[in-house]
């Protein structure tokens, strides 16, 4: 009897530490969202690097957990909490940072970063929350994520079926120069999902550095600004409007400005509303 006691008990203490040992500090808004979105906040132990606010429905599980920093966490910080795993922006794994993913792995930390924010392509991002989930034991709840994703996108497509694109220009920041969204990335996925047509879409990078030139050449219907960090919504529309080399085209002088928080054009949960969000600002556009 006593033999079968202890057998139950070490049973049920590794099955306990198998699940409970996984200590999660995620560094991006994005994969913060995909574990709270799927019910991974009891082995988060820590998030950093929050762009804007969280969703709605996931702000009181996102209280619970400690905000490390607003950007990368010190590696002393870091360690402290006795990490097993860590996920997020994967410059967060270098030797000025957290350490390199050698380094975190030889100190036992688990590392995955994302893939879906290397690429374009929307089924990455379902792969990633699907990892997540089944990582985690919480497959149900991710494939409920991806679905619900998958659903919210389906509409905005039906809806924007045989309607003329839009000619986008996505605005992030810098003045001598635009910082932009180019076609090699989440964001021109996006806004071809929306309906628009992205006027920097035949550049290789998801964001880079375009010029004030071709947006002048041509002629954007709508311009889309991403809003974060220190720069407002508010003063970039300002910018474009009183002191911008493109002040004079129409899109400018009419106010079509669209705003789009970061978080919304990374790749994470999101991506669903924000295409949703670029679609409602095109639709004046259209119509």
């Amino acid at each position: 009897m006593k033999k079968l006691f202890l057998l139950l008990f070490l049973l049920l203490t590794i099955f306990s530490f198998s699940n409970d040992s996984i200590r999660i500090v995620s560094t991006s808004q994005f994969t913060t969202e995909m574990l709270l979105a799927i019910g991974a906040e009891d082995y988060m132990i820590g998030t950093s690097f929050l762009d804007d606010e969280i969703l709605p429905e996931l702000q009181e599980k996102y209280k619970k957990i400690p905000v490390l920093s607003a950007g990368a966490p010190t590696k002393e910080l870091f360690y402290s909490l006795n990490p097993t795993f860590l996920t997020g922006w994967q410059s967060i794994a270098t030797s000025k940072n957290l350490g390199t993913i050698e380094e975190l792995n030889a100190n036992g930390v688990e590392v995955f970063f994302t893939k879906s924010q290397k690429t374009s392509n929307l089924d990455d991002i379902y792969e990633d929350i699907l990892y997540f989930g089944k990582r985690l034991n919480l497959e149900e709840n991710a494939k409920k994520v991806v679905e619900n994703m998958k659903s919210e996108i389906e509409k905005v497509k039906v809806f924007n079926s045989g309607k003329k694109k839009v000619k986008v220009f996505a605005y992030d920041s810098q003045e001598s120069a635009p910082f932009i969204i180019g076609g090699n990335g989440i964001g021109n996925t996006m806004i071809e999902l929306a309906g628009g047509e992205n006027i920097f879409k035949d550049s290789n990078f998801g964001f880079g550095t375009g010029n004030w030139e071709k947006v002048l050449d041509e002629n954007p219907e709508l311009i889309l600004i991403v809003d974060y960090g220190d720069k407002s919504y508010e003063s970039k529309i300002k910018f474009l409007k009183q002191e911008s080399p493109i002040l004079e085209l129409q899109a400018v002088k009419e106010n079509r400005f669209v705003r789009i928080p970061l978080s919304y054009i990374s790749s994470g949960i999101k991506v669903s509303k924000g295409i949703e969000k670029i679609s409602e600002g095109l639709r004046e556009v259209q119509e």
